[in-house]
Formats: structure tokens, C-alpha cells, sequence
């Protein structure tokens, strides 16, 4: 499910579209990437070198649920769908998604 502040910025990046290269600081902060939390950061880490969910929530003393909502969440601030592509912008080869 998407928040509504995910809905609100997608709708503006559509309107801005639409309207021919249109301007402003806002729209231009809402196509940079949203910075991850710590936890978020540390939970992509060891998502994108492979360990399960369930791996990484013992690891943690979390649940493997706790662990999917933030990488649902850093899937989300980064552009990507899958631990493939979060492990492509974590290690550099492909920069976060501008399409929100």
C-alpha cells in the first residue's frame, strides 16, 4: 500500500509532467530519493548480500515482519522493487530511481 505522501508526490510528478518541463524547489525535492533510517540501511545491507528475512530478524532480535516493512520502506525511498535492485544501488552500479 502506498502512503499518502507517496500518492501526493506521484501525483505531482505526473502533473509536472504534463506541463512541459515545469520547475520549483518542491518538485524538484521530491525527485530526489528519500535518505533511508539507520535500521532501514542496516536491514537493505544484509538483504542485498542475500540473508532471508527471517536470517536478518534473529539477527536483530526482530521479526522476519519487522524486517520486510523496512525493506518495503528502503524499496520505496530508492526506486526499486526487489533485493536485486536494492543490491544494485547499495553497491553503486545503479543510482536510486528518480520515479517515484
Amino acid at each position: 500500500r502506498r502512503t499518502p505522501a507517496e500518492r501526493a508526490a506521484a501525483r505531482a510528478a505526473r502533473l509536472a509532467a504534463a506541463c512541459d518541463g515545469a520547475r520549483s524547489p518542491v518538485l524538484e525535492e521530491l525527485a530526489r530519493p528519500q535518505p533511508l533510517t539507520r535500521r532501514e540501511r542496516e536491514i537493505a545491507g544484509f538483504a542485498a548480500q542475500g540473508h532471508t528475512a527471517q536470517a536478518i530478524g534473529e539477527r536483530l532480535h526482530v521479526s522476519a515482519r519487522t524486517v520486510e516493512g523496512h525493506l518495503q520502506s528502503a524499496y520505496t525511498k530508492l526506486g526499486v522493487h526487489d533485493r536485486a535492485g536494492l543490491a544494485a544501488v547499495l553497491d553503486g552500479t545503479e543510482p536510486p530511481s528518480e520515479n517515484r
